[in-house]
């Protein structure tokens, strides 16, 4: 009986010392506003294992240096639905001895994912204090051979470690940044000896070279100068960069010029959009520092980015699926926000958005190029095409494309007729929340080859008029339930 109670004591103990479950107050005034239609439905959501499609990947980055912890986010990976996370293998917590390899805690990370359909790709990248390299963001690249063998014995072990678990490694982390900017040809040495390191191991690998800072045309130029000089440009299937730009569609100018450029080189060569993301709140010390940000304001950027890369046609991850704890600073950039014990609070809206577009954009989904329009605003559109499996049009994408995404959550009401989209049963989808709302006339209607819109809302985050039939579509009794009630709100 003593022992009974004085368990039941000691449960209510550990009970009280437990993170709360929160819900998010952004979500749920997020479910208070919407247009002014009819609510039909929500977007169904489908696992990672069920939806099994790698163009759609999150960033899992910075466990090499204990930004976060795997285990307290493990779960939210397969939920969200991506094919596809990102890793970094971290050498210098790999390598705390010379010669001796401490893989546990990456082992955690590439099972956990693999256990829920997601596919890890990992970059290989920083150095190691062991011999004289530092391990941070912008560092010198090493070119001693003390090092650099060093190195490729640690590429090697870890290839060999996670061949048949990993396919796809990624060459360093944005190698452009500081004095390397000026150095090209010590990446150029790095990317060639580290690919064909892995290739040795796994002669099938993917390679992803370069993991820019943005899409610096010279420096790549000239590292892929120094490849076709040596006659390496085989070593290469994707180049990756990082687009973080205040307005995500400014990036879509340089993102060509760099397509051109690679394709130029070798068409063969394909791009990978490999780390982007929004912070939630104002940054200092990180990528877009300069302007005030919200959790409204990134779910919208995250929704543009995501529509910028399909409309592409790339490869695209989102950074990061966590707030990461750095040293100096808890960033801000996750999905899900967390607190300083590397816990998880809660979903943010922009962790819903990723979720239902990756839902609403699935394999079966192609882009089908910028679509002509007419519309009653002086504001810039843009307007995406959307395709289905036999190359038909199913739908289109829009969204105010001529400045940052803001905070206000409310649509303008425009007219908008869209050339060669012709739609037998139009649905309108928000995906931030997953709604679904009718499109009956007068508001929308297929004539003479283009599809009329009347009141449409449209604002600065991606909506989609879809068929009805290529829609994951449920029909709950939502119009009866209270706004902020369902449990999605909640942690």
């Amino acid at each position: 009986m003593k022992k009974t109670v004085f368990l039941s004591l000691l449960g209510l103990l550990f009970a009280s010392s437990a993170p709360a479950q929160h819900w998010s107050l952004t979500w749920k005034k997020m479910q208070m506003v919407s247009p002014r239609l009819e609510q039909i439905g929500s977007v169904t959501t489908a696992a990672s294992r069920e939806l099994a499609n790698p163009a759609w990947s999150v960033g899992c980055e910075t466990l090499d240096r204990e930004y976060a912890e795997f285990a307290a986010y493990k779960p939210y990976v397969g939920e969200l639905g991506v094919g596809a996370a990102r890793l970094q293998s971290g050498w210098a917590r790999c390598e705390k001895q010379k010669g001796k390899y401490e893989f546990a805690w990456l082992d955690e990370a590439v099972d956990g994912l693999v256990e829920q359909g997601v596919k890890p790709w990992m970059c290989l990248s920083y150095g190691n204090p062991l011999y004289g390299a530092a391990k941070g963001l912008g560092s010198r690249i090493f070119t001693d051979e003390e090092t650099m063998r060093a190195w490729e014995k640690y590429v090697t072990a870890v290839v060999r470690r996670y061949k048949g678990r990993v396919a796809e490694w990624e060459v360093w982390n944005e190698p452009n940044l500081g004095s390397n900017a000026k150095h090209p040809d010590a990446y150029a040495e790095l990317l060639v000896r580290t690919a064909e390191a892995v290739r040795k191991v796994d002669p099938e690998a993917v390679i992803i070279g370069f993991g820019l800072s943005r899409m610096p045309i010279d420096f790549t130029r000239r590292v892929l100068d120094m490849l076709r000089e040596r006659g390496k440009l085989g070593l290469i299937d994707y180049v990756s960069f990082h687009p973080y730009y205040e307005n995500p569609d400014d990036a879509t100018p340089g993102i060509e010029a760099l397509a051109g450029l690679v394709a130029s080189y070798d068409p063969r060569i394909r791009l990978f959009q490999g780390e982007s993301g929004c912070p939630s709140v104002l940054e200092w010390g990180h990528a877009l520092r300069y302007h005030e940000w919200s959790e409204y304001s990134q779910a919208k950027w995250d929704m543009r980015r995501m529509a910028n890369d399909f409309a592409l046609g790339l490869r695209s991850s989102i950074f990061t699926l966590v707030d990461l704890q750095y040293p100096n600073m808890q960033q801000s950039f996750g999905l899900l926000r967390t607190n300083l014990l590397k816990e998880v609070v809660y979903k943010r809206p922009s962790y819903h958005g990723v979720q239902h577009m990756v839902n609403l954009l699935h394999r079966g989904m192609k882009p089908a190029g910028r679509l002509e329009y007419r519309a009653n605003t002086s504001r810039e559109i843009a307007v995406v095409g959307i395709a289905g499996a036999e190359g038909k049009l199913v739908g289109a994408m829009y969204w105010y494309s001529d400045r940052i995404p803001a905070d206000e959550l409310a649509w303008d009401e425009v007219e908008l007729a869209v050339k060669g989209l012709s739609l037998s049963d139009p649905v309108l989808v928000e995906p931030i929340t997953g709604r679904i709302y009718a499109l009956s006339l007068p508001h929308g209607h297929s004539i003479g080859g283009q599809l009329k819109l009347t009141g449409l809302p449209v604002w600065d985050s991606p909506m989609l008029v879809m068929e009805r039939s290529a829609v994951p579509f449920r029909t709950p009794a939502v119009g009866k339930q209270a706004a902020g009630t369902t449990n999605d709100m909640l942690y």
